[in-house]
């Protein structure tokens, strides 16, 4: 159940069949349940299927409506509705104008455009969005410090991450948001062979902090982020799925010919939250400071 394959499925379907009466005409032969299908298309693009599609369906039959002499009753019914006032009703929500007010007002109609998934999207069959550009506040965390080589930060990273939220966690006093895991990696000096890494959780400050932990302040930047969609546990981004994630960030470097100066050896910033974890997709935010070069156009 590759969530790439699945919603790119999903969204030709959708665009291939406005006129389905049902969110759940779309599903047929998909190998994902109802449920778990709305949750991934929201961890994906933000907005609740059935909104989705009921704002597709309205911005094709716009076509017919603005460039035809179609009844509006056939048109509800070519666009899945099957009565003429349930079709005004849902168009007035979406524009705020019924269909014949759009007809003679002669205003211009802003609407949700198609979405789609490109193949540099596509990690090992699951989903990496960005880059994005993401001003991200101050704040400080509480956790336990591991000194990792930088060839093996894709996989001793991970583990201590599994450790620290399997066994220390718990100790961590008054955090903020107690199913958020935060990793925080800093290179103390970019000739070094090792980077510090933090498996944590924020805290409100620092006037509390459990023997064997550390606390830190990550200042507020402006970041590079990605956000990642898996078809497993949380526990499970693998080697392969972290190495990918930092080969984004250099890609980034690479597009747009110095444009951007990453400031990585800054921090690097991970973020998961295990509640949105559903029993099959896990989501993986990551963040890195960087800075614009005005010099270049």
């Amino acid at each position: 159940m590759q969530p790439y394959k699945i919603l790119s499925e999903l969204l030709s379907r959708i665009e291939e069949s406005v006129s389905c009466t049902s969110e759940t005409e779309y599903l047929n032969d998909l190998p994902i349940s109802i449920v778990h299908l709305r949750r991934l298309f929201k961890f994906a693009f933000g907005v609740p299927l059935k909104s989705y599609i009921r704002s597709r369906k309205l911005a094709i039959s716009l076509e017919d409506l603005m460039q035809t002499e179609k009844r509006i009753l056939d048109i509800a019914i070519e666009c899945g509705y099957e009565h003429e006032q349930t079709y005004i009703r849902a168009f007035k929500r979406e524009y705020g104008i019924t269909p014949g007010e759009c007809r003679e007002s002669g205003k211009s109609i802003h609407v949700t455009s198609p979405l789609h998934l490109f193949p540099k999207n596509n990690v090992c069959g699951n989903i990496l969005y960005g880059p994005d550009m993401v001003m991200i506040p101050s704040f400080h965390v509480i956790g336990r410090k591991h000194q990792i080589e930088i060839v093996e930060a894709p996989t001793k990273a991970p583990e201590a991450a599994k450790q620290f939220w399997w066994n220390k966690r718990r100790e961590v006093p008054n955090p903020i948001e107690p199913n958020i895991y935060y990793g925080l990696t800093r290179t103390p000096d970019p000739s070094l062979s090792w980077t510090y890494y933090l498996p944590s959780m924020r805290v409100t400050d620092l006037n509390e902090i459990p023997f064997g932990f550390i606390g830190d302040t990550v200042p507020a930047s402006m970041c590079v982020g990605f956000r990642y969609i898996g078809n497993h546990h949380y526990e499970e981004i693998s080697e392969l799925r972290a190495e990918v994630l930092y080969t984004a960030i250099d890609r980034l470097a690479q597009e747009h010919n110095g444009r951007y100066e990453l400031l990585d050896n800054e921090f690097i910033l991970e973020k998961i939250d295990t509640d949105a974890y559903d029993g099959e997709y896990c989501q993986m935010e990551w963040f890195a400071p960087i800075r614009v070069n005005t010099l270049l156009k």
